[in-house]
């Protein structure tokens, strides 16, 4: 080999050692920045999340899982409610299409279930479906979390 072609080979090896270095570069940064996403989507519903759940009356808040303790539906209750279920269906949408991780969905979900199967959600769901004609694919996944519901309170 000349030194010509060796200092092309080399030259070649450099490119393509670079590229990779690039494309590891601009993986690890978006790797980065969805990780940083996922975070910021968490905190700001979270913070969300605990405004919408002060919002409820007292006495709503505190017997919702409580059978016995029916507390009387009205326009703050039906708010309080709504706003929660607009919040869950943001959240099952960002899942459902992969803006965030299954892993901030796993910490969410058992608590979204909790409260979708209090005998306050069921009750108001069924005025409130129709608020949700336009996203079918959540109104699903509510009627599919009550259903199991029947189940655990009629045992």
């Amino acid at each position: 080999m000349t030194t010509l072609e060796i200092i092309d080979v080399v030259t070649k090896l450099l490119g393509l050692i670079s590229i990779i270095f690039a494309g590891i570069a601009l993986w690890q940064s978006s790797r980065y920045a969805r990780r940083q996403w996922n975070l910021d989507a968490f905190t700001y519903y979270t913070e969300k999340y605990e405004r919408i759940m002060s919002s409820f009356p007292k006495n709503a808040y505190m017997y919702r899982f409580e059978i016995d303790k029916q507390i009387q539906s009205n326009e703050e209750i039906r708010l309080a409610a709504l706003r929660y279920l607009n919040l869950t269906s943001e959240e099952y949408y960002l899942w459902k299409d992969h803006y965030i991780s299954n892993d901030v969905w796993k910490i969410w979900k058992p608590e979204i279930i909790r409260t979708l199967q209090t005998p306050l959600f069921v009750r108001e769901w069924q005025t409130l479906r129709h608020e949700f004609k336009s996203y079918p694919a959540f109104s699903q996944f509510v009627d599919r979390i009550q259903a199991e519901t029947t189940l655990i309170f009629n045992r």
